[in-house]
């Protein structure tokens, strides 16, 4: 018995560009995807795979376990309401009275 490949399953689908030489993927897609790398194929096919990305500054967040741990403190106490309401343009000045080198006391 022979299995079949997913690629040998799928319908194929045809698309068009748009006026802009956009390719609508909507109709192809399942789920969530909004990421791809595509790669070009000998004999003009592409390969196109969903990716997931990370920044380099979620990264960051990621690899640092202080960091991380205090995100969370800070989600759990806004889920539980406790939070401080400033008004309009209290970070503003806070900026403005501190130097690009100083740290508020806390």
């Amino acid at each position: 018995m022979t299995t079949a490949s997913p690629i040998e399953e799928a319908a194929p689908i045809e698309v068009e560009l748009d006026s802009r030489q956009r390719l609508p993927m909507a109709r192809v897609l399942r789920g969530s995807q909004h990421r791809f790398r595509v790669v070009p194929l000998p004999g003009g096919d592409y390969l196109v795979s969903p990716v997931v990305s990370v920044s380099e500054r979620e990264l960051a967040v990621l690899r640092s376990p202080q960091t991380l741990a205090s995100l969370q403190q800070g989600l759990d106490q806004a889920a539980r309401g406790d939070v401080v309401r400033y008004g309009p343009g209290h970070f503003t000045k806070l900026a403005g009275d501190l130097g690009p080198d100083d740290e508020e006391d806390g």
